[in-house]
């Protein structure tokens, strides 16, 4: 998998193969009609890094292959997790919980393990991708967590604007996170009072805020990262990095895809010019 720059290299009629991108959003059922709602940020940064973004909100049954209509998933953020989900009673401080979203973000992420696809998980988007793999989250964090070190708990709620960044973040140099990013610390936004807590087996952090806050997680094969903060509202060089590589990721899955595709055709062209052959003789 290339990891940094846009590789065109991978066109059918001379033009960039563009994966389509599937990303979760938020329902607002308290509006008259009720709304499915996403910050048009993520559609931005995955058109700008060359795919094509597409709206996947809660269904009661998926009865297809995920990969049969997108080539990669994209968690966005939202509101918090129903601590039930791994088996936690609600903290005093939890704020609200969308159960139905919880369940189908998780059904996804499970799919697209079973199917390879790339996945991206912003904010509670890698909290989701942790839970949906047996791992647990702070409800809280000012009233439930205890930095080890000796530095307190860093502000994870900024004030400022989403597009500007107030805290820095480690990024272990072994990882894909470290690859893609090409740096061992960055600034970023942060924007959450949940994080991960007990990490889900069969994944590894891959980042860490001064306090000891879990920034980053991935998994061990192919493209499975989640990051605490919000890169879609930045314009820094490593937020754009961040969507190129996962783009390239799925394009590079679209144009396994079409290849798998061509072949089928292929075959079958054969397969009728042999059956027409045979019926002429």
């Amino acid at each position: 998998m290339h990891i940094i720059g846009n590789d065109t290299s991978s066109k059918k009629g001379g033009f960039p193969i563009e994966p389509v991108i599937a990303i979760t959003c938020s329902h607002d059922q308290n509006r008259q009609p009720d709304q499915y709602q996403l910050a048009g940020a993520y559609c931005r940064a995955i058109k700008g890094a060359g795919g094509i973004p597409v709206l996947l909100p809660a269904l009661d049954a998926l009865n297809r292959p995920l990969g049969s209509f997108c080539q990669g998933l994209l968690l966005s953020g939202g509101g918090d997790f129903d601590p039930a989900l791994f088996h936690e009673a609600a903290h005093g401080r939890l704020g609200r919980v969308d159960p139905e979203r919880d369940r189908w973000e998780i059904s996804l992420i499970r799919r697209a393990c079973r199917e390879g696809l790339p996945v991206f998980g912003i904010c509670r988007g890698l909290q989701a991708m942790n839970v949906a793999l047996g791992g647990s989250l702070y409800q809280d964090l000012p009233s439930q967590y205890r930095s080890a070190g000796s530095i307190p708990l860093l502000e994870h709620n900024q004030e400022n604007p989403g597009h500007e960044v107030s805290h820095q973040v480690r990024i272990a140099e072994d990882s894909l996170l470290f690859k893609i990013i090409g740096a061992a610390e960055i600034w970023t936004n942060s924007h959450h009072h949940q994080a991960v807590k007990d990490l889900a087996p069969g994944l590894t952090i891959c980042a860490r805020s001064d306090d000891g806050v879990i920034e980053g997680i991935e998994g061990t094969g192919g493209f499975f990262l989640g990051v605490q903060w919000h890169p879609e509202r930045l314009s820094t060089p490593e937020a754009v990095r961040l969507f190129t590589a996962f783009v390239q990721a799925c394009r590079e899955r679209k144009t396994s895809d079409a290849l798998t595709e061509s072949i089928l055709v292929s075959r079958e062209r054969m397969s009728c010019d042999s059956h027409e052959g045979r019926n002429n003789d």
